[in-house]
């Protein structure tokens, strides 16, 4: 199953009046909201493509590079259109055209008398190559330029060798775009083979599933990081308290009797303070309670509490 690299709420681009900030609106729509904007903004004539243009090569202006990209993103949003059944979420389809044109703002020659979207065009291609070459299955083959090459001429190659009545195999797929017979096979194996769930049966008439083919006594994943995200929940929750201790004699007991693997009991810590365990365990109560306020206050009331708060 794809999922949506992110869940944006709002996307973030340089203007000509500064940063401008697309938003969902009230129908929760952020891609038709930063179409809606973005078919505002006018379009450059040559001439000031070429000044902006001029503006980047001698004195690497990125004011000037972003203002290509700005008045440019008509384009950057129909070239991801294209590819729309090919991801979940257009906005990432859309970023990753911008960046691609952010690309091609720092490279395009303005002397070479091509326009900067013709230029742009091609960077942007790019780059959605790769995105979808990487993100588009949950396992991926190498990333290569021959790679997104083959990926994305590869309908046209197919829909030509049809009309010819030939069959499009991967040797003549190669040929018609001049590489390696291997790379078309990795790249048609990559689009060809399926991703399957793990709950999914071996076979028809099988109750066995690949989980349980491929189960394992050593602990999951998820689990692993679930365990690690706790962990570093708990530590920065002790951090947080321990540094709201002002009392010195709070911190001792905290971090020695409290916290400590190898903790003071209540009768050495009374010794050193001069006073009794009864007391010194009243104290270390006070300090409990304390840790148990900040832990809600921080975690919500929710959280489970441990023996150490009750």
């Amino acid at each position: 199953m794809r999922t949506e690299l992110v869940k944006r709420q709002s996307i973030r681009l340089a203007g000509e009046q500064g940063e401008m900030i697309f938003s969902k609106e009230e129908d929760g729509n952020l891609y038709s909201n930063f179409v809606r904007q973005a078919t505002r903004i006018p379009r450059l004539t040559e001439e000031e493509e070429r000044k902006l243009g001029l503006l980047v090569k001698n004195f690497k202006d990125n004011s000037a590079a972003k203002k290509l990209v700005y008045h440019n993103m008509r384009l950057a949003i129909k070239m991801a259109h294209q590819h729309r059944r090919s991801w979940v979420n257009l906005m990432d389809l859309v970023q990753e055209a911008l960046a691609g044109m952010g690309v091609a703002s720092k490279r395009w020659d303005f002397t070479e008398n091509t326009r900067f979207g013709t230029y742009a065009a091609y960077w942007i291609k790019a780059q959605l190559a790769k995105f979808l070459m990487t993100n588009a299955r949950l396992i991926h083959t190498g990333n290569s330029r021959a790679g997104r090459k083959i990926y994305f001429a590869l309908p046209q190659i197919r829909r030509k060798l049809h009309t010819e009545g030939l069959e499009p195999t991967s040797e003549l797929i190669a040929k018609a775009l001049g590489e390696n017979p291997n790379e078309v096979e990795l790249v048609l194996a990559r689009i060809n083979n399926k991703e399957s769930s793990l709950s999914s049966p071996t076979s028809k008439d099988s109750k066995e599933s690949l989980e349980d083919i491929l189960s394992s006594n050593l602990i999951d994943p998820e689990t692993v990081s679930s365990v690690s995200e706790i962990r570093n929940i708990i530590h920065k929750t002790i951090n947080g308290f321990d540094k709201t201790l002002i009392s010195e004699r709070d911190k001792v007991i905290w971090k020695e009797h409290l916290i400590a693997i190898d903790s003071i009991n209540l009768v050495d810590l009374g010794k050193r303070y001069g006073v009794s365990k009864q007391r010194m365990g009243q104290l270390a109560d006070r300090v409990k309670k304390s840790f148990k306020k900040y832990i809600i206050d921080i975690l919500g009331p929710q959280i489970q509490m441990s023996s150490l708060l009750e």
